[in-house]
């Protein structure tokens, strides 16, 4: 397996907190992609991969993925800080996805009876079942997930101008992961849920959703459960003095 961290130099700021947060995770074989850019790249990667930032978001990754070897890839963009990510598990999911044939695992958490147990901690459920709950796009979103590297790449092969802001969006990428992708996301299985921005995560793999739209969302109690974990972060690294816009308008999260 690999795990991708997609970046820009736009988020540069965000660079040295993922240097920190990746340390830990060195087993998963980490790849760093960016666009060309003079600002000096995290460290503790194990590959360097550069994009044309003058494609767009679907033709960056047909570039990008013939330079990956893992038939297996756990997908991060870069304001998606990794808090804790329990490797071991991750390694049974990706197992049960190689015995079970699925394309794409969401690491967000929903609900549905239609279920594939890996042991006490994980379940995995259908998101192109019927009865699936999810607050987020099903069966596609942007979220944290692990791939079957050709499913992705065929997927982009087959919406090669598509945009990253609006691929959630886009209703014929929705219809193609329901007919041609085995897609599954972590199963609500009755054990704490830690929330970022609304977002739901297991503890086997939080992740503090640090902006949106390259914007600090206020009030600092949308940060939920990752809060304490966000003001450490930006303390710690200076954010205040990046010049990040801070947009206040966040409050109906919490709603």
């Amino acid at each position: 397996m690999n795990l991708l961290i997609f970046s820009h130099s736009d988020y540069n700021y965000l660079w040295d907190i993922i240097e920190e947060t990746i340390q830990p995770l060195s087993e998963l074989n980490p790849i760093f992609i960016s666009n060309a850019t003079s600002f000096e790249k995290p460290k503790g990667f194990t590959k360097y991969i550069e994009y044309d930032e003058n494609d767009c978001y679907a033709k960056r990754w047909l570039n990008i993925l013939p330079q990956i070897n893992e038939d297996t890839i756990l997908i991060v963009h870069d304001v998606q800080i990794i808090i804790e990510c329990d490797i071991n598990k991750i390694h049974k999911i990706m197992d049960c996805m190689k015995e079970n044939n699925i394309d794409r695992c969401s690491l967000n958490v929903f609900h549905s009876p239609d279920q594939i147990t890996i042991d006490d901690d994980i379940q995995l459920c259908n998101l192109n079942s019927p009865d699936i709950q999810s607050k987020t796009f099903i069966p596609f979103d942007q979220s944290p997930a692990i791939w079957k590297r050709q499913s992705f790449f065929e997927l982009w092969k087959t919406f090669p101008e598509e945009t990253y802001r609006h691929s959630e969006l886009n209703n014929e990428i929705q219809n193609y992961c329901k007919e041609k992708l085995n897609i599954y996301g972590l199963n609500n299985n009755n054990k704490k849920i830690y929330y970022c921005l609304g977002r739901p995560y297991h503890k086997l793999f939080k992740i503090l959703f640090i902006t949106i739209a390259g914007e600090i969302t206020y009030p600092i109690d949308v940060y939920m459960d990752m809060k304490d974990d966000f003001i450490r972060l930006f303390k710690k690294y200076k954010l205040e003095e990046k010049n990040i816009p801070i947009n206040h308008n966040y409050g109906f999260i919490l709603q």
